[in-house]
């Protein structure tokens, strides 16, 4: 287990899965969300329809921002206007390069924010970083990825550390 990839909670299931009482619980006043297989499949610009209630439901009672180390412009152009959400591109997570402008947006405590992702390695690590809270969910199942995508999430999630502290 490597102690930088303790998550605050982990859900086995994607971010539909995630409870507004279980966020109101960790004193959560904002989200910061990952894109690609977190929210909506890579590359579509499209929510699957569980999603977008879900993610109704969160903007009702949460100041949200997009974080992505996706660099493609025309496609986060797309994805701000689906979402009608800050996005922040080419994150370069788990560095600070678009986390600061995601806190910077948000004006929000550290305490009071909390990361939702399906990577151990960004998204996790992120959080742990910057002394966030930080939840893991598994990938969208809404599409098919490569093996070797497979198996490296797979390797990720052997890591991370699932004891409570």
């Amino acid at each position: 287990m490597v102690p930088f990839l303790r998550p605050t909670l982990i859900y086995d299931g994607d971010v539909t899965k995630v409870q507004l009482d279980d966020l109101k619980k960790l004193n959560a006043a904002g989200l910061i969300l990952d894109l690609d297989n977190t929210i909506m499949a890579p590359k579509s610009a499209k929510l699957e329809p569980e999603v977008k209630l879900w993610l109704e439901l969160m903007k009702k009672n949460f100041k949200i921002v997009i974080l992505t180390n996706n660099k493609k412009a025309f496609y986060l152009e797309a994805v701000r206007q689906v979402l009608e959400l800050p996005v922040i591109g080419f994150a370069k997570k788990p560095w600070s390069i678009g986390i600061k402008e995601a806190l910077d947006i948000l004006k929000l405590s550290n305490d009071k924010i909390v990361v939702i992702g399906d990577r151990p390695l960004t998204d996790i690590w992120l959080g742990q970083r910057f002394k966030l809270k930080a939840i893991l969910v598994k990938a969208l199942t809404a599409h098919i990825e490569p093996k070797w995508k497979y198996y490296l999430r797979k390797l990720e999630w052997s890591f991370v550390n699932k004891s409570k502290g």
